[in-house]
């Protein structure tokens, strides 16, 4: 993985904050192996019909149901029938029952990547400030998969996303995040992957303007968008 590291440096009288950005590329890349999904047997309870799919701890989007290989109970259930998708979650037509064993598997695709894309807000001693804190060129087209805000503080803070193309900017800035802000409510670690009211699709050249709406107890921060591409 590559990584490349902007620090952005004000030192004039009424500026006091360091911008940082970490762009990471790729953070996964499967070619030719199928992955194992994390057991969610300990889940099950006869009730309870959906579940997160993860793979080594981390949310996993399989592109559709006949991707999977999922087996309850040494049973192979039939993709879209005994089971459906959406986003990182499957849903069981049937709730498992508990005691019965889980095994999954995602099958190879052509190419499984993602980027994650590492904004860092620093801002020394002090909280954060509000306001535009810099911009972000994407070079690759995908879709934003979810968010994560962490902080060693704990404390509140929420962040507006802002998207232009190369040919309009520095105009035509709109906001991607819906109702749905990256952000910390007393909290030191937030995440999001059901991004339901965001503007999820990236277009390669599109810039993104980090804004924050509101800060108290937190001094440092990092905003990371996982990006499928």
């Amino acid at each position: 993985m590559s990584d490349y590291l902007i620090t952005l440096d004000d030192t004039s009288y009424n500026h006091e904050y360091t911008l940082g950005v970490n762009y990471g590329i790729p953070a996964k890349q499967v070619q030719y192996s199928n992955l194992i999904l994390d057991d969610i047997g300990n889940l099950f309870n006869g009730s309870t019909q959906t579940f997160p799919l993860t793979v080594n701890g981390e949310a996993y989007f399989p592109s559709s149901e006949q991707q999977l290989i999922i087996s309850i109970n040494d049973v192979i259930l039939d993709p879209g029938s005994d089971y459906q998708i959406s986003g990182s979650n499957i849903y069981f037509t049937t709730a498992p029952t508990n005691g019965h064993a889980f095994f999954g598997v995602a099958l190879v695709t052509a190419a499984d990547l993602t980027r994650t894309v590492v904004f860092l807000l620093d801002n020394g001693s002090q909280d954060i400030t509000t306001g535009s804190k810099g911009y972000l060129n994407i070079d690759v087209s995908g879709v934003i998969e979810s968010w994560t805000v962490v902080s060693e503080d704990t404390g509140n803070i929420a962040i507006d996303i802002l998207k232009t193309n190369y040919s309009n900017f520095p105009n035509g800035f709109t906001s991607i995040v819906g109702s749905e802000f990256p952000r910390l409510q007393s909290q030191s670690k937030n995440r999001d992957d059901n991004l339901s009211t965001w503007n999820v699709n990236i277009n390669a050249g599109d810039i993104l303007d980090f804004r924050v709406l509101s800060c108290s107890g937190i001094t440092k921060c990092s905003v990371f968008l996982r990006l499928k591409i």
